[in-house]
């Protein structure tokens, strides 16, 4: 990228402060960004919850985590917990643990597999942490975390203004100029980051492309909780009778929210069965409709859509913070030296990070309780075809990276894949185990030694509600 130039970001939420910051990390000397936020829209604020990537983004902006578990209301993640979605609940975690590999073949999961066990150690259901075991996600308060933001952004001689865009001037080029009510500002580059409403690059004739015939939720409403005793180490992801709610511990609190599919239930019908379940009334506090998809194109002459501006799938697994973060350092490796080739070839990998996102929650709904005709939906027949070729071969052996493909950016890898799957009870237990009878006796003792190694490793364990004290207590 050459000297001086100008970069505009419009929208000040989570997908314009990270992309801002990650830009700034990157060309420190060489650009000035400018964000333009409108104190008058609010954050849609819905997922509290990240993926790893939130820790990559900290890393590579130099921002202290202990700094923005203090500053907003930050908890650790271990993984998101599944309860109802198969036979048994299971905890879909992938840190370091239990990653063993032969070639491609994650021997360790095959194993704990064979033996009924569950692929995740006891410490992180139990809710309980040490520095030695610290998780690499996290739960934070949205809105905490956007005032925190700002302030890093301020810090880092990110331009903020408060303004409000009424007019996107276009030409051949692209984005001419975009105009307040008494401003006009013009860049070299305009970043989409104005969620559903797509401010700039709805001018730019981006198509939306629709995920709906494969997944049916498309609502949703949150409410809050009052904090407990000690904070849940994972996310709980609860099915229900249309879809399925969350429940997020930040400090101080429980983010809640039910996700759901409008043709077969509503707000007040849903309100009903959270509150039935839970036993007591809850407020609502906010709403939002949503068409899972992503656009055709993300960078369309000189503007890219970063954030809800671009895609959208759902809230499970938390993928929409990841999708930004991962978007954002694609971005900052092909602003050195723009050309259509490179527009190209970077819509087609965000293509690419969001079909494997689709076919990834796609997954989690091929359930085993099937009750009613919103679950009926979810069948192998009617996945996506790039999914439904991998299930065939899934049946009789672990996923491999080979089988997934894509980039680098991608969410999610043949290890989740395999985490999931397990937990909807997918494989033929009896092909599992010929796969690991095959395997020479040196990996297969390898992996028992190492399972075992893993299995009486002692730490100093605290509760996590503990452990996030004792942090706070060191700024």
């Amino acid at each position: 990228m050459k000297d001086n130039k100008k970069i505009v970001i419009v929208g000040a939420g989570t997908a314009g402060y990270v992309t801002a910051l990650i830009l700034k990390a990157k060309f420190e000397k060489t650009i000035d960004i400018t964000i333009i936020k409108s104190k008058d829209i609010g954050i849609v604020g819905v997922g509290e919850g990240s993926t790893e990537h939130w820790k990559e983004f900290l890393k590579y902006t130099k921002i202290k985590p202990e700094l923005m578990i203090k500053e907003c209301g930050a908890t650790f993640k271990s993984g998101i917990m599944f309860q109802g979605w198969g036979t048994k609940n299971y905890l879909h975690n992938v840190n370091a643990e239990y990653q063993y590999y032969h070639g491609q073949e994650n021997l360790a999961y095959l194993k704990l597999m064979i033996d009924d066990k569950l692929l995740t150690n006891k410490e992180s259901l139990n809710n309980f942490i040490s520095k030695e075991t610290v998780p690499n996600q996290y739960h934070f308060d949205t809105f905490k975390l956007n005032k925190f933001l700002e302030k890093t952004s301020k810090e880092r001689d990110i331009n903020i203004i408060d303004d409000v865009i009424e007019k996107v001037v276009i030409s051949t080029k692209g984005i001419t100029s975009i105009q307040s009510k008494d401003k006009k500002y013009t860049a070299d580059l305009f970043i989409d980051c104005t969620g559903f409403k797509k401010v700039l690059i709805k001018g730019l004739k981006a198509k939306w492309k629709s995920y709906k015939k494969y997944l049916k939720v498309n609502s949703a409403f949150t409410f809050q909780t009052p904090d407990e005793e000690n904070y849940n180490l994972w996310t709980l992801a609860k099915a229900m009778k249309f879809g399925w709610r969350f429940k997020i511990p930040v400090q101080g609190r429980h983010g809640n929210g039910y996700i759901f599919c409008d043709k077969y239930t509503n707000t007040e019908k849903g309100k009903l069965e959270v509150e039935k379940e839970l036993g007591h009334k809850i407020t609502i506090g906010r709403e939002f409709k949503f068409d899972p998809g992503r656009l055709d194109k993300v960078w369309i002459k000189n503007c890219v859509a970063i954030g809800l501006s671009a895609n959208f799938v759902e809230p499970l697994e938390a993928t929409s913070i990841g999708t930004s973060i991962n978007q954002a350092f694609l971005l900052v490796h092909n602003l050195s030296n723009v050309n259509q080739y490179v527009r190209d070839q970077y819509n087609k990998q965000v293509a690419g990070i969001m079909d494997n996102i689709r076919d990834f929650i796609y997954l989690h709904y091929l359930s085993w309780n099937r009750h009613n005709w919103f679950w009926k939906n979810f069948t192998y027949q009617n996945a996506p075809p790039s999914l439904t070729k991998l299930l065939n071969l899934w049946r009789r052996r672990l996923p491999i990276e080979d089988d997934i493909g894509g980039s680098h950016y991608k969410l999610f890898y043949a290890r989740n894949f395999s985490h999931v799957l397990y937990g909807i009870d997918f494989f033929y237990k009896e092909s599992l185990l010929k796969q690991y009878e095959d395997l020479p006796f040196a990996p297969k003792n390898a992996t028992e030694e190492y399972l075992k190694k893993v299995g009486s490793s002692k730490y100093d364990y605290v509760t996590h509600k503990q452990y996030i004290e004792q942090i706070k207590d060191l700024i």
